[in-house]
């Protein structure tokens, strides 16, 4: 199969040649990446002798023709007299080196990084080098912080090839550091080099690396060494093998989601009078408790107004309500004065800024709004402005740093039970529009939602969930959390968004902020159901303005002028006035700005817990319990699954080891990588071990990881990547979660992917358990251990996968857990958590259980070694406290943290 990547990579390298000959052959290249990315389906389905037969035939004639003209010699990528000409291929991405001692993977300001280990001043990462030949710019992406010194030396076979320097101050005072790029030009590196990184920096400086960029400028210059190529435990060795199986993943869920859509679009093909495309809106809202969670029942608001802003043409009421009993929502009140009323309200939903309602832009385009005469509510959301929720009680710091963190930190656990953040932010938009038409100044028959980013997707929800709202203006509507629900994403989205016809709606968005495609989606399949219910379908549109993400002056024109068409008052024009805008702690409604700290109450994480009390109601019957377990997790066990399609790469040996580099199929798409690890003298009594951890495989040889350890004492280990996870991540790999962990855009493409499988009836945490089950599928594929006992070991949330593939597999003869929730309990019940993010995409999980019923459930023998809700190592007692007496189960505490646990105990 490498052979065949190398054959594919030699067809674009010569369309990239011939096309600077006037040889017209973009065709042919395409196809070559194409095929490369669909090489491992063939692989998959068992086809791959004759997939690479064809290609060879398809490609061979061409190939011949395109090298006629060149001289080639091995380890050569272009013509030797093209020396440091710059060509048109592409560059090597290299953010997975091996990390060899002194460094550690961390988030920092939303990136992930290459560090120094605190307290550490040296450092060493290595990469094999498994490229073309050829003279390469090297483009370091790092962080050079303010104060301190660093130095990333890189050497190439031993011998230094250039070094860059962290010592520039940043000019920008107000930030501590700078991400910032260099580039080291015109290296040789030849194929099977040995790329070594040296990290140096002090206590202030971490020397912080993103990643490196290798970019070929050239032909190799000097004499080739007699290099033998690298042994390691990889599958996918170069930048292409590696981003295919990057790509394995996502192109799973993508299609699945891909083939959900067309069905949709097919759908309402069918679609012919008004009545149907009105019962098909009426079919989504029967289902909107399944998007969002359940609404509560409606309670009194109680508002308080705790002051007023007097100026000439209006006044600023500054005021709370309980969108549920004790949950405080803060907010300001617009009111034009020497106008007629009533007069149009407007709800404003704020996008994500820290401070909320505070912000200036929102405040300007409220002031903006309250000079044309309109009366407008604007109200903190949930964990912004007063509302924050995760802060420190003595410094009123915030402990989870901004907004997006902040809704991201709680919306996880409320998955859990069943609920969203979407759900939450859209009952307090609905509670506000409750308190806005109870103002007798408000028309009530022209009410308006206006927002701006994951505002202005707010401002969609709520009017597709309210009639009462009129009109609606959305800028950039987006928001991670916001548009997150129960089943998925985009899917849910449109379903939902169908409900706002055939109310006019506009989305604003900025020409050059680049998200004009998805919008402009958005409002198409709205158009659909205005035509369908007899509208014209210029009433829902997208309006492209000068600027980017944001509600600047052309964004607040347009809502002028878009409210003002539907609601008779074009009169007002369309150009801002001058605005006069507040002190920010001005229109603060609580005396501290903080809820928690002025009015106490309820939090987002409390209503969890209350809900948690509700809905945790296991049932008693094991069977039935297997039945809700398997459902809720979208794991079937006893369908018939496709041939294993085992594929053995290589076999290399790590000391007295023999590890077998091999894949085998899941299902259909899904191949998963995976090491095959032998001892030299195997007991003929040991069992064979399926090893599953959330950190993958390991990537080098180590006697103290965990698989060779096993295999030391002479055991057979099976050490895979289920999908997603090590070699298939999506991104390279993730840091260890901490406490406060934040929303990083890595994390976050794991999660979208975790996010959307339920809406074809799947879930991670079910995937990966059928990936281990299908392991256990390959070691009885073998005559050699096929009559073996077997043994399950998970580490982190693979020991999840590992207690639920013994429940729903007869043939796992034990489990070992090592570093495993005991309880999903603890994720909701306490303030702050400190887990991997795939725990938290279970929606609904605590309907039907918790973790300690799965080693209830698991009847064969299990060695749990548990860590609570912060990551922390259990003693003993305090994990059979969780987990209750059982003799089936042996709790093994060492106290330390899963990373670095040696295993001493065997079963």
């Amino acid at each position: 199969m490498r052979r065949m990547f190398r054959f594919l990579r030699l067809i674009q390298v010569c369309c990239i040649r011939r096309q600077q000959s006037n040889f017209h052959c973009s065709k042919y290249h395409s196809i070559a990446l194409n095929l490369k990315a669909r090489l491992f389906a063939f692989h998959s389905k068992g086809a791959l002798p004759f997939a690479i037969n064809v290609m060879k035939l398809l490609f061979a004639p061409f190939i011949l023709l395109a090298f006629l003209p060149f001289v080639k010699r091995e380890g050569l990528a272009f013509s030797p007299n093209e020396n440091h000409k710059r060509i048109n291929a592409d560059p090597v991405v290299i953010d997975e080196p091996l990390l060899i001692h002194g460094l550690e993977i961390r988030d920092f300001n939303k990136k992930r990084c290459i560090q120094l280990k605190e307290g550490t001043s040296n450092g060493v990462a290595e990469i094999n080098f498994f490229e073309p030949s050829a003279c390469y710019d090297l483009t370091l992406f790092y962080v050079d912080e303010k104060s301190g010194k660093a130095e990333l030396a890189v050497l190439i076979n031993g011998k230094q090839a250039g070094s860059i320097p962290f010592d520039e101050e940043s000019k920008n005072d107000f930030n501590a550091f700078a991400f910032k790029k260099k580039t080291i030009a015109g290296i040789n590196i030849q194929q099977w080099s040995k790329i070594s990184l040296l990290f140096t920096g002090d206590k202030t400086e971490r020397c912080r690396i993103e990643k490196l960029v290798l970019t070929p400028v050239g032909a190799f210059k000097g004499q080739l060494q007699n290099l033998k190529r690298p042994e390691t435990l990889q599958l996918f060795e170069t930048a292409d093998e590696k981003q295919t199986a990057r790509g394995f993943l996502p192109h799973f869920v993508n299609d699945r989601i891909d083939s959900l859509m067309k069905g949709r679009v097919r759908e309402l093909q069918q679609l012919k009078t008004p009545q149907e495309w009105l019962a098909q809106q009426n079919k989504t809202r029967q289902i909107l408790d399944s998007f969002f969670g359940k609404f509560p029942a409606k309670t009194a608001l109680h508002p308080v107004i705790t002051g007023k802003i007097e100026r000439e043409k209006y006044t600023i009421e500054k005021l709370y309500f309980e969108s549920r009993p004790h949950y405080y929502v803060t907010a300001n009140f617009y009111l034009p004065k020497e106008r007629k009323l009533p007069v149009p309200g407007v709800l404003f939903t704020c996008g994500h800024s820290d401070n909320g309602k505070n912000n200036l832009l929102y405040h300007s385009t409220c002031l903006g709004l309250v000079l044309k005469g309109y009366a407008v509510l604007v109200f903190d959301p949930v964990g912004q402005g007063e509302r924050v929720e995760y802060f420190n009680a003595n410094t009123k710091t915030e402990n989870v740093d901004g907004a997006v963190d902040q809704h991201y930190y709680l919306g996880r656990p409320s998955f859990l039970v069943n609920r969203t953040l979407s759900g939450l932010r859209a009952w307090d938009a609905t509670r506000a529009l409750d308190y806005l038409t109870s103002r007798p100044e408000v028309d009530t028959s022209k009410i308006a939602a206006v927002g701006n980013s994951g505002g202005g997707q707010m401002a969609l929800l709520i009017t597709a969930l309210d009639h009462r709202i009129k009109v609606c203006a959305a800028g950039h509507p987006g928001g991670q959390m916001e548009k997150n629900y129960l089943p998925g994403q985009n899917l849910i989205d449109r379903q939902i968004f169908s409900l706002i016809a055939p109310r006019p709606v506009r989305i604003i968005v900025g020409e050059k902020s680049g998200e004009e495609a998805p919008h402009r989606k958005k409002i198409e399949d709205i158009q659909l159901f205005m035509e369908g219910l007899g509208y014209n379908k210029d009433r829902a549109e997208i309006k492209m303005v000068d600027g980017v993400h944001d509600i600047k002056l052309p964004k607040r024109e347009a809502v002028y002028e878009w409210l003002n068409r539907w609601f008779g008052k074009e009169n007002e024009g369309t150009t801002e006035a001058t605005l006069h805008p507040e002190e920010e702690e001005n229109l603060w409604v609580t005396k501290s700005g903080l809820t928690l700290v002025s009015l106490g109450g309820e939090s987002g994480q409390s209503l969890n817990e209350k809900e948690l009390e509700k809905i945790y109601k296991p049932v008693k019957n094991d069977n039935e319990l297997k039945q809700r377990i398997a459902a809720r997790i979208g794991l079937n066990g006893n369908e018939k699954r496709s041939s294993i399609n085992a594929h053995s790469v290589e076999t290399i040996h790590c000391g007295d080891l023999s590890v077998e580099k091999l894949t085998y199929q899941s299902e259909e798409g899904m191949l998963i990588p995976a090491l095959l690890i032998k001892p030299k003298k195997i007991n003929s009594s040991a069992p064979v071990y399926v090893y599953a951890s959330e950190q993958g495989k390991p990537r080098s040889y180590t006697e103290t990881s965990i698989p060779f350890a096993l295999a030391q004492k002479g055991n057979i280990v099976l050490a895979i990547d289920v999908r997603g996870v090590g070699e298939t991540s999506p991104t390279a790999s993730l840091p260890l979660p901490v406490k406060y962990s934040a929303c990083t855009a890595p994390q976050w493409i794991h999660d979208c992917l975790a996010i959307q499988s339920p809406g074809f009836g799947r879930t991670m945490t079910g995937m990966r358990t059928f990936d281990v089950m299908r392991g256990i599928d390959f070691i009885q594929s073998r005559n050699e251990l096929k009559d073996r006992k077997i043994f399950v070991y998970g580490e982190g949330i693979g020991g999840l996968w590992a207690l639920l593939a013994s429940i729903y597999d007869s043939r796992v003869a034990g489990v070992i857990t090592n570093g495993t929730l005991t309880s999903y309990k603890q994720l909701v019940a306490n303030k702050y958590y400190a887990v991997s993010s795939d725990y938290f995409w279970l929606p609904g999980v605590l309907c039907d259980f918790d973790i300690p019923a799965l080693a209830r459930l698991a009847t064969k023998q299990q060695w749990i070694d548990p860590i609570n809700g912060l990551g922390e190592k259990l003693t003993a007692a305090d994990a059979a406290t969780i987990i209750g007496n059982n003799k089936k189960i042996a709790i093994v505490s060492t106290k330390k943290h899963t990373s670095a646990i040696v295993p001493s105990f065997q079963p």
